[in-house]
C-alpha cells in the first residue's frame, strides 16, 4: 500500500512536472486534427537548433520607399521593362526577393544575366513565389539551406504553436522548407512574415520570436508529413 507521505510526494511532483511544461506543449491541441495530443506531433525528427532571422515581401506604396525618384528598371528575363523604382526598394528587393507594385503587380526575383538579376510578374500568388512550384505563404515558408535540409520537407518549430497570426488563426508549429536564400547557410532559417515588417510582426510581438534566438526544429516524415501537405497544399502550390 502507498502511503499518505508518498502520495503527497507523487502529487507534488505531478504538480511541478505540470507548472514546468514548455509553454509550447500547452499548444498540442492546435494539431489534434492529425489524431494526435503529445508535445510533438507523430513521425517528428530532431534536426538541432537553428538561428532565425525574417524576411518579408516588399510594397511600393509603403511610406519607406515614397521620397525616391525611380531611377531603376526592372528587367524581365527578355530584357523588357516590367517597372521603374527608387535605388533603395530595388536593393531591398534583391535582397528580399519579392514586392508588390503601386499598381498591384507581384514582382519576383527570377534569375541573374551578365551578373544582374532579371524579374518576373508573378500570377496566383499574392505574397510573390519561393523554390519552383510553391507560393510563399507568410508564418509558413521557411527559408532554408538546401544541404543541410531537402526542399519540400515538412517542419514542426515548437515555439511558433499558439501565435496570434494577422489572418486570425493560430499557428499549429508546422512550416515548410520551400525557399532558398542568400546566406542562409547551415543551421540558419528565415521565416517569411508577409507583409509585416521583419522587425515588428506577428512573431516579434508574440514574445516567443526574434531574430537570432536559437530554435529546436523537428523535421516531419510518413503519414504527418502527407497530411500536413494535404492540408495545405492550396495555400503553397503554384505554376506559373
Amino acid at each position: 500500500m502507498v502511503s499518505c507521505q508518498m502520495r503527497a510526494f507523487v502529487s507534488l511532483s505531478l504538480m511541478i512536472a505540470v507548472l514546468t511544461i514548455p509553454l509550447t506543449a500547452s499548444w498540442a491541441s492546435h494539431y489534434a486534427w492529425l489524431g494526435h495530443d503529445a508535445d510533438l506531433p507523430p513521425n517528428a525528427h530532431a534536426l538541432g537548433v537553428f538561428v532565425p532571422t525574417l524576411y518579408r515581401i516588399l510594397d511600393e506604396a509603403a511610406p519607406d520607399f515614397a521620397p525616391e525618384p525611380p531611377t531603376e528598371p526592372l528587367l524581365s528575363r527578355d530584357g523588357k521593362t516590367i517597372a521603374t523604382i527608387g535605388r533603395t526598394l530595388k536593393r531591398q528587393l534583391d535582397l528580399e526577393g519579392s514586392l508588390r507594385l503601386r499598381d498591384g503587380r507581384i514582382v519576383n526575383v527570377e534569375e541573374k544575366v551578365g551578373g544582374k538579376f532579371r524579374y518576373l510578374v508573378v500570377r496566383n500568388a499574392p505574397f510573390g513565389v519561393a523554390m519552383p512550384g510553391f507560393k510563399l505563404v507568410p508564418y509558413r515558408t521557411i527559408s532554408v539551406d538546401p544541404r543541410r535540409i531537402k526542399i519540400g520537407t515538412v517542419l514542426y518549430i515548437p515555439a511558433l504553436a499558439g501565435i496570434a497570426l494577422p489572418s486570425g488563426d493560430v499557428h499549429d508549429g508546422f512550416c515548410f522548407a520551400h525557399d532558398t536564400g542568400q546566406g542562409i547557410v547551415g543551421n540558419r532559417v528565415e521565416i517569411f512574415v508577409g507583409f509585416e515588417h521583419d522587425l515588428d510582426n506577428a512573431l516579434t510581438r508574440s514574445g516567443r520570436i526574434a531574430s537570432f534566438d536559437p530554435l529546436r526544429i523537428y523535421r516531419v516524415d510518413g503519414p504527418t508529413a502527407r497530411a500536413v501537405d494535404t492540408r495545405f497544399q492550396k495555400d503553397f502550390a503554384w505554376n506559373e
